[in-house]
């Protein structure tokens, strides 16, 4: 299933490489303005999910799914900046303690921030395979993934380490692709685990039909 993962994302990434810089860029820029990140990101995701499905994209393909999916996507990115922020408080507070335990407690606001980082990343792709998108449906599908592929998900968070590690040996590469890389290969571990799902659903319904015949 890992390998599947990594060959068809890079498929998706020689297919479409043109479109992702252009699209990495505007994201890129869009996380620096702040206020239209949100948008951009649930448009790239979109974006990606048509790419995964064969589905032909255009420069204006972006902008629409960012349109259609804009109150999502502005729900999503106000939860995240509140638990960013809050983070960040905590994190400042317990540096500012001299107490031993401070120190562990940072360390479990991390993991818990790292935790949450992970589970945006997988809940991302979720949305467009759902009838009606929603944060909650997509957080709950993204931690049974986690739960039931934790192979999988351990594979996606070092390949991202990875990226994330030569964009920051070369800086134009975050630039240019890093974060689009990044939204392939999770789109594609969501598409291998909703197709897994799906063959494990309909064997047991054959199997049920079988019983009863």
């Amino acid at each position: 299933m890992i390998w599947k993962i990594i060959k068809n994302s890079a498929a998706d990434i020689w297919d479409e490489m043109l479109y992702l810089m252009i699209f990495n860029i505007i994201w890129f820029i869009s996380l620096l303005l702040v206020i239209p990140w949100p948008l951009v990101t649930f448009g790239l995701f979109f974006t990606i999910y048509d790419v995964g499905e064969a589905k032909g994209i255009g420069f204006g393909t972006l902008w629409q799914h960012a349109r259609r999916m804009w109150r999502q996507a502005y729900l999503w990115g106000g939860i995240n900046l509140a638990i960013f922020v809050l983070a960040w408080i905590n994190l400042n507070f317990y540096a500012r303690v001299g107490a031993d335990w401070a120190g562990l407690a940072q360390m479990l606001v991390l993991a818990l921030l790292l935790f949450w980082l992970i589970l945006q990343l997988i809940a991302l792709p979720f949305y467009p395979r759902l009838e009606r998108p929603g944060l909650k449906l997509a957080l709950r599908n993204a931690a049974v993934t986690i739960g039931r592929y934790p192979l999988a998900t351990f594979a996606l968070v070092i390949i991202v380490g990875l990226i994330l590690a030569i964009a920051f040996i070369f800086p134009l590469i975050f630039f240019l692709g890093a974060f689009s890389v990044i939204a392939v290969v999770a789109n594609r571990l969501v598409a291998a685990v909703v197709a897994k799902e799906k063959r494990e659903e309909e064997e047991r319904g054959a199997g049920s039909v079988r019983r009863e015949a």
